[in-house]
């Protein structure tokens, strides 16, 4: 009967034990999170198409604009989506009226660029931004031209 007794507590608790680690090793569900869904114009509400091209491009970086900095003027060629991975960054377009206009985004938004319009991207908090980008163009496009 002891020995019996013990050999019943000894196979729960191992019993228990391959469950717990059982338990720990189940591998959590994949997940999605849409960032942008079927979006068919820039942020500036302008549509888009892709390059016609024999020869597409794809570039992707991650750029970090240190606290104060800003980008400098420039435009877009090609296709860019950008994803704020860290920070506030306040962009400002010119528009084709000559007005100006100033969007902020900010960590985990994602956007469609503007095409073929200057614009100014600036930090103004005391923390580095980084924001992912995606150039989708081809030889013939810049991903980005620098503006004086």
């Amino acid at each position: 009967m002891f020995v019996r007794r013990h050999f019943l507590i000894a196979t729960f608790v191992l019993v228990s034990i391959t469950g717990c680690a059982n338990e720990s090793i189940t591998a959590p569900a994949v997940s999605s999170q849409n960032l942008l869904d079927k979006v068919d114009s820039t942020i500036l509400g302008d549509k888009f198409t892709y390059p016609v091209t024999d020869s597409p491009e794809i570039t992707s970086a991650v750029i970090t604009i240190p606290a104060g900095m800003e980008t400098g003027w420039h435009l877009h060629e090609a296709l860019l989506y950008a994803y704020v991975l860290e920070g506030t960054l306040e962009v400002t377009y010119k528009t084709v009226a000559g007005t100006e206009i100033t969007n902020t985004y900010n960590s985990g938004e994602a956007i469609m660029e503007a095409l073929q319009t200057e614009h100014n991207g600036k930090n103004n908090t005391k923390s580095d931004i980084k924001i992912l980008v995606v150039s989708i163009g081809s030889p013939d496009l810049e991903n980005t031209v620098t503006l004086p």
